[in-house]
């Protein structure tokens, strides 16, 4: 196996925990939204919760390939800190908003990582498999993302 493909992969894992933590963040900051009298779109909160099941699905199968994903100079990403509770929802969102489009650039960084990767691993059709459907775990928490992003933020219907 080569040493660049095994490189790709873990790169890939440690952006896809940071987009998990940045997602999981923003969906707690836009669920704190409780001082307006109108709720949080349950519809926004679902695609952000789907955002962070297909990560967590990607992550699993990441840790599941045939070779140690883990090596000591790994990089270690802090957790996002989680803000106190807030009567300014502008400013929730605003935090909710910025926790997402770093999701955004992880799941991105992540996806650019597994494609060198896959065409590493073009000799290997059983790893090129597992690394196609990760990619599609992948694109999957992408387009969730992004629909989340398009969907308003209270419900007002």
């Amino acid at each position: 196996m080569s040493a660049t493909l095994v490189t790709n992969v873990r790169t890939a894992l440690a952006y896809t925990v940071q987009a998990i933590r940045f997602a999981d963040s923003a969906l707690i900051l836009f669920l704190e939204l409780s001082a307006f009298p109108l709720p949080p779109n349950p519809i926004k909160v679902q695609f952000y919760q789907d955002v962070v099941d297909h990560l967590t699905e990607a992550y699993l199968a990441m840790k599941a390939l045939p070779f140690d994903t883990y090596f000591p100079s790994d990089p270690v990403f802090p957790n996002t800190p989680i803000v106190p509770q807030s009567e300014d929802n502008q400013h929730l969102i605003n935090l909710s908003d910025n926790r997402i489009s770093l999701a955004l650039d992880k799941i991105e960084l992540t996806i650019n990582y597994l494609d060198q990767a896959i065409v590493q691993s073009e000799e290997n059709e059983a790893l090129n498999g597992q690394l196609f459907f990760i990619r599609f775990s992948l694109l999957a928490a992408r387009d969730a993302l992004v629909s989340g992003l398009n969907e308003p933020d209270f419900s007002v219907g």
